[in-house]
């Protein structure tokens, strides 16, 4: 049979139709919600817009969050945080990431790693990803990863799109962008340095004193006080148990950056570090304990975090901040809570255990009549309350009330 050129014609434009309703389809059925690598980028100079299109395409930012500022530069083999920022265009309010890089190793983590996910990707290297679109917070959007450099000295790109989405669940209406970093890598590889074994006759090495100790040795008497009770409990008689807890309570009004603000840089934060300090009835320093973490990783979240919102968060500040570190690496403290308030309301907590927990001050208490504890910043404030009723005095334990 000799079909006629006519429906020929017909035949081809209905087999283009039917083409393009196909890739259509697929494209709408392989919309990477849960995230993407770049193997699935089939023109990789189109990033995500290969497949999302009809939207705007974002303003996007990708930043080192602890390189200094500048054009970044950093030792072989350290490891850094990056802030990958999509900015919300009308509709598109939410957003997904794709990081890689061809130099050094990429891994979740960071302020804003929530959503976030490693992912295998082209050559088999390490890429972050989302893990569904993240929706924006004061007009913009916020993702963090860790970057290793690689041990030889060069210039390492970082590359990143963000997709800004609408959330319909469709590719329509959406856009991406892409942002790249130049990060120079300088210097030799960190080498460890020997350790010396001490000889038998050695004497008890002394501890070296902490270089940023911020306890007077004398009672700071410009402190904020008004708290109208408190407590403080010590415990060293089970060594490899010991324990400490210390509470301010019912204190006067107070905001959440009266105390400093230890949150990361990108969080408005200032690096503020804390210490406990304890002072006998004669207004000398009984014990110490130092936290100097600002903007640290513990357990994969950040070590501080703020209790409601953070001081620049474009809704209005929250009430306090919170510390955890199960590892207890600074001085054996777990947890510090400050939370301000209204008259009457504030109150900080500090709680350490282990043998991380600096020892000696029950017995530098043995013979108090009183302790003053003082919860202080690295800003030059700190919060005061005086203890006058001994519970425990012995050797290896003290409580006051």
């Amino acid at each position: 049979m000799v079909s006629s050129p006519l429906f020929s014609h017909h035949l081809r434009r209905s087999a283009f139709a039917f083409a393009a309703l196909l890739l259509a389809t697929s494209t709408g059925a392989h919309a990477f919600s849960g995230g993407i690598a770049t193997t699935s980028f089939p023109l990789p100079a189109q990033g995500c817009n290969f497949c999302h299109n009809g939207g705007t395409a974002p303003a996007v930012t990708l930043e080192c969050a602890d390189c200094g500022g500048g054009p970044p530069a950093v030792l072989p083999l350290s490891t850094h945080e990056f802030v990958f920022t999509v900015f919300e265009t009308g509709l598109q309010d939410h957003a997904g990431l794709n990081a890689s890089a061809v130099l050094g190793t990429l891994a979740t983590g960071g302020v804003f790693a929530a959503g976030t996910q490693a992912v295998v990707g082209t050559g088999g290297r390490s890429e972050i990803t989302h893990t569904t679109p993240k929706a924006a917070s004061g007009g913009f959007t916020e993702f963090s990863f860790l970057w290793t450099a690689p041990a030889a000295p060069g210039v390492a790109v970082l590359s990143a799109w963000g997709n800004a989405v609408d959330g319909d669940g469709s590719t329509a209406g959406d856009a991406a962008s892409n942002a790249t970093l130049n990060v120079d890598v300088i210097g030799d590889v960190p080498t460890a340095t020997p350790t010396s074994t001490p000889s038998p006759e050695a004497d008890t090495p002394t501890p070296t004193p902490s270089p940023t100790a911020m306890c007077p040795a004398a009672v700071d008497a410009g402190c904020i006080g008004g708290f109208a009770s408190g407590m403080l409990m010590v415990r060293e008689d089970k060594p490899g148990k010991e324990k400490l807890v210390a509470r301010l309570s019912k204190g006067p009004a107070l905001a959440q950056t009266d105390l400093g603000n230890p949150l990361a840089l990108e969080q408005g934060g200032t690096g503020t570090a804390y210490a406990l300090c304890l002072y006998d009835d004669g207004g000398d320093l009984a014990g110490d304990l130092l936290v100097d973490r600002a903007g640290d990783i513990c357990d994969e979240r950040p070590c501080w975090r703020p209790v409601g919102r953070a001081p620049n968060d474009p809704k209005g500040p929250g009430r306090g901040y919170r510390y955890k570190d199960a590892a207890l690496v600074a001085d054996g403290v777990r947890m510090i809570r400050y939370k301000g308030g209204d008259a009457g309301k504030s109150k900080a907590s500090v709680s350490a255990k282990g043998a991380g927990l600096p020892g000696g001050i029950p017995a530098a208490l043995q013979s108090a009549t009183q302790v003053t504890v003082q919860l202080r910043s690295s800003d030059g404030v700190c919060l005061s309350v005086d203890l006058g009723d001994i519970k425990a005095q012995e050797a290896a334990v003290f409580k006051a009330r």
